[in-house]
């Protein structure tokens, strides 16, 4: 598949302030290591959204390098839209219950 843009839902802004001040509160300067890690991620996903695997019915995950946290995200023709940024440490069933979550109120 093509590169394509990334956009992101407005509640990815709240995991995203949560993950940044977990990694601040234990390391230094870890929201900045956490955010670069971050735009990574985001980097690969916009460069091939095909490359990671699908996780749960459409949801596709990309780990965040050296951390806990992944980007679930989801192909649509002609943009890639993230649907949370989540501690991947947590029950699986609550990760696929807050996607299906997200995705209806989208």
């Amino acid at each position: 598949m093509k590169s394509q843009p990334v956009e992101f839902l407005e509640v990815v802004e709240r995991d995203l302030r949560y993950a940044r001040a977990f990694y601040e509160s234990w390391q230094f300067q870890g929201a900045e290591k956490f955010q670069a890690k971050f735009r990574d991620a985001v980097a690969w996903i916009e460069w091939n959204p095909e490359l990671f695997p699908r996780k749960y019915k459409r949801f596709r995950r990309a780990i965040i390098r050296r951390t806990y946290f992944g980007l679930y995200y989801v192909i649509e023709p002609g943009v890639t839209v993230v649907v949370a940024v989540l501690d991947l440490r947590r029950d699986p069933r609550a990760i696929r219950q807050l996607l299906n979550v997200r995705i209806e109120q989208g």
